[in-house]
């Protein structure tokens, strides 16, 4: 019998064959990153890498584009700027999150004496350091090198800033932004003083104050239709005030499109009726209780799209028009069709997408079957980088990439198909496939 003893070291073993692993395969990356054609885009260490090369990694290996982006960002580093942190990433001595904390503070560090010298100082004590007790080495010694490279490391990252989804069980969200600390600061005094100011009697937390709070100003922004004054032209001004060009295309665009900001809850119509229960779909988060989606969609003065579905296929029956403008029906139902990118594995929601011809306009027809939602950076991607995507009359979508991959998806149902006992047990082994209690087949 294998001692304790033991027990740690073989986990030890495997976390240095993960390591190994990881830095072979950044190899891999940054060799194909070396081949991708353009266009270029210069990143921060002033490098030339193809603009949609991280989109092929994403595809691939079935990851966002974000996390396709950071592996490519590593691996070029690993490659071409950081050869210690890669030899030692390879022998097992550090992991990932070591040699990305390496990458992080050495970015801005163009000077290549100064940087190898940080570089040398953060792996000799690396192997023995948690990744928080590295980042505070590393701070320390790229200030003691290259002060510039701390200042030019915080405006990267304030550039960074961001606000971000991300979906929770029990019909629960969670929201994080990312801010410069004075902005965090301001955003948190005006809820923290809403809550402060509610009824002493109030059965809610503070903490629950503060949540609704921000919500309360969310919805009145939506509910008036503009964004709050502002003076960095992300709204509509005040009364009186000249509206920046930028915020009056922004507003021509939105006509134009039909849309503007809404939220979207899916529901089948007997849901909606009261028939059954099952769960609706709130856009940009996911299944929702049907007593919530009953209760969105019921609301005659709330900014929400209403969509009604047939309960058991899940396709489109209807969808309500009376909160917006109505945009052209084409669009709309496209719009409304496909939800989100068609992109494998894009989740930007269809309503901000450019509604894109699969065979180019005029050659192509304008009509349900040639159009899909592409996002911005994914129609460039069709455009410019060789990508080209078909949809077969059942909704089949099939991208090709430039290396001759194909990826293969499905345009989602609306809402999920009411159950049918007709439809295999997903828990059961099917013929040809392992039963789920069998081992990793590789």
């Amino acid at each position: 019998m294998i001692s304790s003893y033991d027990l740690v070291e073989t986990m030890a073993g495997w976390e240095r064959l993960i390591a190994w692993a990881h830095g072979r395969q950044a190899e891999i990356v940054a060799e194909f990153a070396r081949r991708r054609p353009g266009p270029y885009a210069p990143d921060e260490a002033g490098r030339s890498v193809s603009e949609f090369a991280a989109d092929e990694i994403a595809a691939r290996l079935r990851i966002s584009r974000r996390a396709a982006d950071l592996k490519l960002s590593l691996a070029v580093d690993l490659a071409d700027r950081l050869s210690g942190t890669r030899r030692a990433l390879c022998e097992g001595r550090i992991d990932l999150p070591k040699a990305r904390a390496i990458a992080d503070h050495t970015a801005m560090m163009h000077d290549t004496e100064a940087r190898q010298a940080v570089e040398d100082r953060a792996l000799r004590r690396a192997d023995s350091q948690t990744v928080p007790e590295l980042r505070r080495t590393l701070a320390r010694a790229v200030a003691a090198v290259d002060a510039q490279a701390a200042v030019k490391r915080r405006a990267r990252a304030r550039a960074e800033r961001f606000v971000h989804l991300q979906p929770l069980p029990d019909g629960m969200a969670e929201i994080t932004a990312l801010l410069p600390a004075d902005d965090a600061a301001v955003v948190f005094t005006a809820v923290d003083a809403i809550a402060h100011s509610a009824d002493p009697r109030d059965p809610r937390t503070v903490e629950a104050r503060r949540a609704d709070a921000l919500v309360d100003v969310c919805r009145a922004v939506l509910d008036s239709g503009y964004g709050p004054p502002t003076a960095r032209g992300c709204g509509r001004p005040a009364d009186g005030a000249a509206a920046s060009p930028a915020g009056r295309r922004g507003r021509r665009l939105a006509r134009r499109r039909g849309r503007g900001p809404h939220v979207q809850v899916t529901v089948a119509a007997t849901t909606l009726l009261g028939v059954d229960d099952e769960p609706g779909e709130l856009v940009g988060y996911g299944p929702v209780p049907a007593a919530m989606a009953r209760r969105i969609a019921a609301d005659p003065d709330a900014t929400w799209r209403r969509l009604l579905t047939d309960p058991v296929s899940g396709t489109l029956l209807d969808y309500g028009t009376s909160v917006y403008r109505a945009p052209p029906a084409l669009a709309r139902h496209v719009i409304a069709r496909d939800q989100v990118c068609v992109f494998p594995g894009c989740r930007q929601p269809a309503e901000r997408c450019d509604v894109d011809h699969r065979v180019p306009f005029p050659h192509g027809p304008t009509c349900a079957a040639n159009l899909g939602p592409l996002c911005r950076h994914h129609h460039r991607a069709k455009t410019a980088a060789g990508w080209a995507w078909q949809c077969s009359p059942e909704g089949v979508i099939t991208w090709t990439a430039p290396t001759g991959h194909t990826y293969v998806s499905t345009t989602p149902p609306l809402l999920e198909p009411a159950p049918n006992s007709a439809l295999p047990d997903p828990g059961r082994a099917q013929p040809g496939l392992p039963a789920p209690d069998d081992p990793c087949p590789f």
